[in-house]
Parts: structure tokens; sequence; C-alpha cells
């Protein structure tokens, strides 16, 4: 198993339509609430270009361990994540990733 500084949490979904103006508040909402987790380094939210409703949200943790308790709480419905649980209409991609070693 590769070793890393850090783990890429990356996903892709698609938002309902009568969500998509509330996504700007939303991410406010969910970058605070992961911020009360251990292990954040960086969040970032991406936001389509045209009408199209999918958007990717990309984290950095310091460990799997710490990106997966976030991860668990979110799939366990922690209420903090509801408004944005709420928002997702599909979940395209979802996973963790490490750097390439060379």
């Amino acid at each position: 198993m590769q070793h890393s500084s850090h783990v890429l949490e990356l996903a892709i979904f698609k938002v309902k339509q009568e969500c998509v103006a509330q996504m700007p508040g939303l991410r406010a909402g969910l970058r605070e609430t992961l911020k009360t987790f251990p292990g954040l380094i960086e969040y970032r939210a991406y936001c389509p270009m045209d009408d199209d409703r999918v958007f990717v949200d990309l984290a950095v943790w310091d460990s799997l361990e710490n990106a997966q308790k976030a991860a668990k709480a979110f799939n366990d419905g922690d209420p903090r994540f509801s408004g944005y649980m709420y928002a997702i209409e599909n979940l395209t991609f979802m996973s963790h990733l490490v750097p390439e070693m060379s």
C-alpha cells in the first residue's frame, strides 16, 4: 500500500433544479461543518459553467481515517449535512484517492 501525506475526496453529483440557486449558501454551511472534523486540509467547490446541474466537491484530508469519518457522518444522516443532502438529486461519483507515488 502506498503512503501519502494527504487523501483527496472527490464527489460529483447532480443538484435538484429547485436547489441550484441555494448552492452557494449550502456550500458555505458545508465548509463550516467540514471544518469541525479533524484533518480537513482544504475544501473546494466547483460549479457548472452552463445550465447543467452537475457540481463537484473536492476535499483534501490528512488521512483516509479522517476522510472516512466525515463521509460516514454524511452517509449516516448527520443533521449538520441535511440541507446539503436534500439538494442532491443523485451522486454520480464519490471516492477517496491518494497521489500516485513515482
